[in-house]
């Protein structure tokens, strides 16, 4: 088994967040955690990466995700708002990811990202200067830049306009196509009816596959 949660939960100060989350993600699938602001759907990704400590226990690969532990695989994330670097320009963000894995990533991806989204059109624009979209669209550049076999996308539809939802839709199948699995948490229904191969929908920290 790729990826699975078995009885995944969280609690602060007496407040449930995560209840006994439970779900499998096969290779080369596309699961979409559908629900809305709130739900428990970002917990999920936290919990599937390894940046929380739970109870219950997530594995990947048949290895057991501890926080303090390295991740298992190699995984291409965007959580919440893109990190972004503020005085840098889009190839600079993408070249500072590239130097972290040389041997994975070559320059020719990160142009061919920046074209893809029309971001080479500003070369020289520092990133604080960009549109939300815009910041957006370099938030998932970042995210699929390797092609990992591992892309986690955390309302990546926001403050997208419909060129670039269709891109990204295109863009997730052709990288799913090529050996990449996804998990991706939307609160767009019909975003997530395009692509999922599995749909999970979250509500107040409880998951149920659909």
């Amino acid at each position: 088994m790729f990826i699975e949660l078995n009885q995944v939960s969280k609690e602060v100060k007496n407040r449930k967040l995560l209840t006994e989350v439970s779900f499998k993600v096969n290779k080369q699938e596309i699961v979409a955690l559908e629900g809305i602001n709130g739900s428990g759907k970002t917990l999920i990704l936290e919990a599937l990466l390894g940046l929380m400590k739970v109870s219950g226990m997530v594995k990947v690969m048949d290895q057991v995700v501890q926080v303090q532990d390295p991740y298992p695989i190699r995984a291409g994330v965007m959580i919440e708002n893109p990190s972004l670097i503020e005085d840098f320009t889009a190839y600079q963000n993408l070249e500072l990811l590239r130097r972290l894995e040389p041997e994975v990533v070559d320059s020719n991806q990160i142009v061919e990202l920046l074209e893809y989204f029309e971001l080479n059109r500003f070369p020289k624009q520092k990133v604080k200067k960009f549109s939300l979209g815009m910041k957006q669209k370099l938030g998932i550049a970042q995210a699929m830049l390797g092609g990992h076999p591992l892309i986690v996308l955390d309302e990546p539809t926001n403050a997208l306009d419909t060129e670039s939802l269709e891109k990204l839709k295109a863009l997730i199948l052709d990288y799913n196509h090529k050996g990449s699995t996804f998990v991706i948490a939307s609160h767009d229904h019909e975003f997530i009816k395009s692509i999922a191969t599995k749909h999970i929908i979250v509500k107040e920290g409880r998951a149920i596959e659909s």
